[in-house]
């Protein structure tokens, strides 16, 4: 008899380590089935908004597509996630119809006490729409500058220039400065010796300018705008050229070459700080 409950007890224990077994292999095959499904629908949304761009009537702009292409991915993954958890939760035996209620209270409480994520996503929906900023554009939100390297509903991510990855969330985005908009100015400004002829130095600034046509990213012809400021050791003239977005920096290191080449040709003197010093001797009583 002992012996019978023996056998029918490691019976039921193997029995019991099979379902376990085959349940953890079950719940394996969803998460699969989820990262899967994710991998495919990336994929789709990624070749369809390629796709867009290279229309010949009505193509949808790079950026706009790759923006929409971050945000259809994230929308999906959300979605592909909940029925994944939902499918997890039915095979462990929870009832369906528990998981309605649950879910309904969820979205109550969500609703309730998620105020900000539900304007999160609404910013969202009008960052996207208006076209406020895309994915590549480099703007400026909350001081702080960098690339849009991805935006969802819930918020946009920013790298900036030192590598650092800022992810604001789209409610608390506010004012922005898109750098990106169809064009950028490139601002250059030198000083020269309260020595030289002003009028001079703006003649040779203005004829350098017209020899800049064999840089491409020069939209138009760079505008002297002429003498900025009156420093400690310095008169500061300022030339302004329109550019090709994202290519002001490269724009400006190549005009400053350009201005001090010219200088040295035409004998312009360059100041560095200097300080006059007054010795006063007292007299002797």
């Amino acid at each position: 008899m002992a012996k019978l409950q023996e056998l029918i007890g490691i019976e039921w224990m193997l029995d019991t380590a099979a379902n376990i077994g085959i349940r953890i292999l079950q719940i394996g095959g969803i998460l699969l089935l989820c990262w899967f499904l994710i991998r495919i629908s990336n994929g789709i949304a990624q070749k369809f908004f390629k796709k867009q761009t290279q229309k010949q009537r009505l193509a949808m702009s790079e950026r706009k597509a790759n923006t929409l292409n971050s945000i259809t991915s994230s929308v999906t993954k959300y979605v592909i996630y909940f029925i994944g958890i939902f499918s997890i939760l039915n095979l462990l035996g929870v009832d369906p119809k528990s998981l309605l209620v649950v879910a309904s209270a969820g979205s109550v409480a969500i609703g309730l006490g998620a105020q900000s994520v539900v304007t999160d996503m609404m910013e969202g929906f009008f960052i996207l729409f208006e076209d406020h900023y895309a994915v590549g554009d480099v703007v400026t939100i909350q001081n702080i500058t960098g690339v849009v390297e991805g935006v969802t509903l819930r918020s946009t991510k920013i790298r900036d220039p030192q590598g650092r990855m800022h992810i604001i969330p789209n409610g608390s985005v506010g004012t922005v400065t898109n750098l990106c908009n169809d064009f950028i100015n490139a601002i250059v400004t030198v000083g020269i010796s309260y020595g030289e002829n002003i009028d001079r130095v703006l003649a040779i600034l203005e004829n350098e300018m017209t020899l800049t046509s064999d840089i491409t990213s020069i939209l138009e012809t760079p505008t002297v705008v002429g003498v900025v400021g009156l420093d400690d050791s310095a008169v500061s003239i300022r030339i302004v050229a329109k550019c090709e977005v994202k290519t002001n920096y490269a724009v400006e290191a190549e005009l400053r070459k350009r201005i001090k080449n010219r200088f040295d040709k035409e004998g312009v003197e360059i100041p560095f700080p200097q300080r006059t010093v007054h010795i006063v001797q007292q007299k002797e009583v």
